[in-house]
């Protein structure tokens, strides 16, 4: 552990799944770093209410992230709870290039359950930074222990997967720099690439 002045200390651990965090007591902030070649799951049970992922390669090396559980339906993980979690956090989108914006969280439903996205901004070759934060204060294990499973005592794991970008990047770009939301790109339907 190293001090960096009054009331800023640095923590680095390893947790289960291996990968280096560090953890500043002052925010309570936790930082991870999602690069290629890198791990692509972060654990989301972790004892902050705010976390730093920097994103290499935003929608170039990674489209997006979703949330992923032991949890299943039947254990608690419904739409409906994974909908609330959704409206509990919040997240913004830090890109030299573009300034700060909002990162779109939302949950995608399904007839086995739903997905909850967070979206990673528009692409870029270098790096951006999501800081996600749960809007009621509470650490990020509280929130999802009491949100998600029905039995909260039974342990179970909650992290976000990076999923990889699908290589073909230039169908998502508009005129203006805009881009397609991975929700509304469907390929197969009519043959085109997505809708207006």
């Amino acid at each position: 552990m190293a001090d960096h002045g009054p009331g800023h200390t640095k923590a680095w651990h390893k947790p289960r799944t291996g990968r280096a965090l560090m953890t500043t007591a002052a925010s309570s902030t936790t930082t991870i770093v999602l690069t290629k070649g890198g791990a692509s799951l972060v654990d989301l049970l972790i004892d902050t209410p705010e976390l730093r992922i920097i994103v290499t390669g935003p929608r170039m090396l990674f489209d997006h992230l979703n949330l992923l559980t032991t949890l299943s339906p039947f254990e608690g993980c419904t739409a409906p709870r994974l909908k609330d979690l959704a409206d509990s956090l919040e997240g913004t989108i830090h890109c030299g290039l573009i300034g700060v914006q909002q990162a779109q969280i939302g949950v995608n439903k399904y007839r086995s359950g739903g997905i909850l996205q967070i979206g990673l901004g528009p692409a870029a070759m270098y790096q951006s930074e999501l800081v996600l934060r749960t809007r009621t204060g509470e650490t990020f294990r509280a929130l999802i222990s009491r949100l998600l499973p029905s039995d909260p005592s039974r342990p179970f794991f909650a992290g976000l997967h990076g999923v990889p970008a699908t290589g073909h990047l230039e169908h998502h770009h508009r005129p203006g720099g805009g881009h397609h939301d991975n929700h509304d790109h469907h390929h197969g339907e009519g043959g085109g690439h997505g809708r207006p």
